[in-house]
């Protein structure tokens, strides 16, 4: 037997917060637990420093032991002294800012990998506004355009309003774009009657395709909206973030200034084919003198440098602000390493002015003769549209000013090709104005047509009314959303996509719905309550789950992605149509009351078409309301929650048969494709 003086120690002190290494700009001590899932850190702030903002898969727990901070996370922003603790939920970006000068904020983080015995809940919804890049009027949409930024900011909308926020949706016409008047110039009219014209045609095709704009900016030159963005304009001056300098122009032989579609040549970042002022290809703005091997668009000939002064914003001066925002801002990766490599390589200050006859005329004294850049002009022009909705303030200022306090959450929706614009040029202005950037962006790659980019120019492309006038509104939005180039590039063939959306639903689903239709009209329509489970019954039931919270995860805002949305519907209706028919053996068993197991199995059946109802309500509503009627509801339930539940014993099926969809014709939508050269 040993003494007390010869036994082992079983307690240890440990110095919670020396030797220390730095991570996010914390000085941390990691602590090691053996045999415990739980990791711990002594972590210290010095005074008036703050962490980096970022995020992780852990859970974690803040513990404070001395001093006075802040924990702030996208939507909270919580004052902490000693005896305090925080819980941050695992990817939930969060810092900590010590607001003391002199003394140090010290804490313990003790973080732990939840898993699945942490999942994703329902997060409360809060009031939106989306907005999608308002399109260029110099032509009317094609597919291209309508599967990036404008039915997905539809299906956000009716998926955030069927869970009870307000949602409101905008977008508009940009009018002072370049490319409005080289195409007037092409058709031979005047840029106003190219802009009302084919503005006009936009809002038709949006209607056809069931998106509703709440809010429409319509820019004009010399009224209360130009007035509106010279007071912001006139506040950026003031604050010496809009300065004055002689650079160097192209201009034609003529002597106009050329920028954005009047200059072509190749980008000086990525050497792809570039118009002036950003690059399609890679996203980074060039100075339009540094393309290499220019041309002057109207005729193809070289053109001349001369020295003028022009307006520039000081973006560079935005940088911290901006590295902070970047790091917690919902953003894809392709957006976020475009961020980060511009910020890394030190942002430029942008030209915002150019010698032209189009576009919002500058009132600074001595540049009356220069116009908005109309990139930056949008910054403003998202600000004028937030002025409309009905919140606190007694002008359109105030109201927008409100809209952007963080009060509410903002969506930019747009193309990968305008990603700087949306996540460094405007949240810059944003900062600087003392307001809330956006805090998510829905972000689209380039979609292919057979296998070429879509291009009004070479006429490669199908017009989006004419593609909904043979495959119909339903069809339509469910073809655009499954080949939604989210991430990467996605290419869009009539054959391909008519051969899915005719297997899914004018087969599969009308097949099933049919079959469970029969089924229930031996029981007078009657859905029973489950009854015992068999093996197969376990599996699907637990797929189903699967797929529903897949669902609920693809329509959340914080990783919001239509395409999924609508991958994971179709991954439900095919294997509901395969368990359908599995089941018969135990269904159709004459006119007797059903087996306990059959009861299963028409139960799990009834279950996937009420969900179906509510998945398919902010993608293809029609065919959503079509199919809750069938189902005796009034209209697809909104509650999430009673979507993926069983019906109970009361639900009663009217028994007309089941949906019979109709097919898409290949053969006419084949005549849309372009010819091949």
């Amino acid at each position: 037997m040993k003494s007390l003086k010869d036994r082992e120690t079983t307690v240890k002190k440990i110095n919670m917060f020396s030797p220390a290494k730095r991570f996010y700009n914390v000085h941390a001590r990691a602590v090691e637990l053996p045999g415990s899932n739980l990791n711990l850190m002594g972590c210290t702030l010095a005074p008036g420093e703050q962490s980096q903002a970022h995020n992780h898969f852990e859970d974690e727990i803040f513990v404070f032991t001395a001093g006075h901070g802040v924990v702030r996370t996208a939507n909270e922003s919580l004052q902490v002294t000693a005896g305090d603790a925080v819980h941050c939920q695992r990817f939930e970006s969060h810092t900590v800012h010590n607001l003391s000068e002199d003394a140090p904020l010290q804490f313990h983080s003790l973080y732990w990998d939840a898993g699945t015995a942490n999942p994703v809940a329902v997060q409360p919804v809060r009031d939106t506004l989306i907005f999608a890049t308002p399109p260029t009027p110099n032509g009317d949409l094609h597919l291209g355009h309508l599967s990036g930024p404008y039915v997905a900011g539809d299906v956000l909308k009716r998926v955030l309003a069927g869970a009870g926020a307000k949602a409101f949706y905008g977008s508009g016409r940009d009018d002072n774009q370049t490319y409005v008047v080289t195409c007037a110039a092409k058709e031979g009219r005047t840029a106003v009657d190219c802009a009302e014209h084919y503005a006009e045609a936009i809002r038709h095709t949006w209607g056809m395709f069931g998106i509703d704009m709440d809010l429409f900016i319509t820019p004009d030159n010399q009224g209360a909206y130009a007035d509106f963005v010279h007071q912001y304009l006139q506040r950026l001056h003031d604050k010496g973030l809009i300065y004055a300098k002689d650079t160097p122009v192209f201009v034609d032989d003529r002597g106009d200034a050329l920028h954005e579609a009047f200059i072509h040549g190749g980008c000086p970042h990525c050497g792809e084919s570039s118009d002036g002022n950003a690059c399609e290809a890679c996203g980074r703005p060039n100075q339009c003198v540094d393309l290499s091997q220019p041309r002057v668009k109207r005729d193809g000939r070289q053109p001349q440098l001369k020295i003028e002064p022009r307006l520039f914003f000081r973006l560079s001066a935005l940088a911290d602000e901006l590295a902070q925002y970047v790091q917690t801002a919902s953003m894809p990766a392709h957006v976020y390493q475009l961020c980060h490599s511009m910020l890394v390589q030190g942002l430029p200050d942008i030209c915002i002015s150019h010698r032209s006859d189009w576009g919002i005329r500058h009132r600074l004294p001595g540049f009356q003769d220069q116009i908005l850049y109309v990139w930056f002009e949008m910054a403003f022009g998202y600000l004028w549209a937030a002025g409309e909705l009905p919140v606190a303030g007694q002008d359109r200022l105030a109201r927008a000013a409100q809209c952007y306090s963080g009060a509410m959450d903002i969506v930019h929706c747009y193309g990968f090709d305008n990603a700087y614009y949306h996540t460094l040029l405007f949240p810059a202005v944003y900062l600087a104005l003392g307001l809330t950037p956006p805090g998510h962006h829905v972000v689209n790659e380039l979609l292919d047509l057979d296998g070429s980019k879509f291009s009004t120019s070479r006429r490669h492309l199908i017009w989006g009314k004419d593609f909904l006038a043979e495959a119909g509104r339903d069809y339509a939005r469910m073809a655009l959303m499954l080949t939604r180039p989210e991430g990467v590039r996605s290419d869009f063939t009539v054959a391909r996509i008519s051969e899915r959306i005719n297997t899914l639903f004018a087969q599969q689903l009308s097949d099933w719905t049919e079959s469970l239709q029969r089924s229930l009209a031996r029981q007078a329509g009657k859905v029973p309550e489950p009854g015992a489970w068999l093996a197969d019954h376990k599996a699907y039931y637990d797929e189903l789950c699967q797929w529903m919270q897949s669902y609920r995860q693809a329509a959340s805002l914080d990783s919001f992605s239509p395409r999924r949305m609508a991958e994971q519907v179709a991954q439900v209706i095919d294997r509901v149509a395969r368990f359908g028919l599995a089941q018969v053996y135990l269904v159709d068993t004459g006119q007797g009351p059903w087996s306990n197991h059959a009861r299963t199995a028409v139960a799990l059946q009834a279950l996937t078409a009420r969900w179906l109802a509510h998945a398919l309500a902010p993608l293809a509503p029609d065919l959503a309301q079509q199919l809750a009627e069938w189902l005796g509801l009034e209209a697809p339930e909104q509650d999430a929650a009673k979507a993926c539940a069983f019906f109970d014993a009361t639900q009663v099926l009217p028994c007309q048969g089941g949906l019979r969809l109709p097919t898409m014709c290949a053969k006419t939508l084949e005549r849309l494709m372009p010819e091949r050269a």
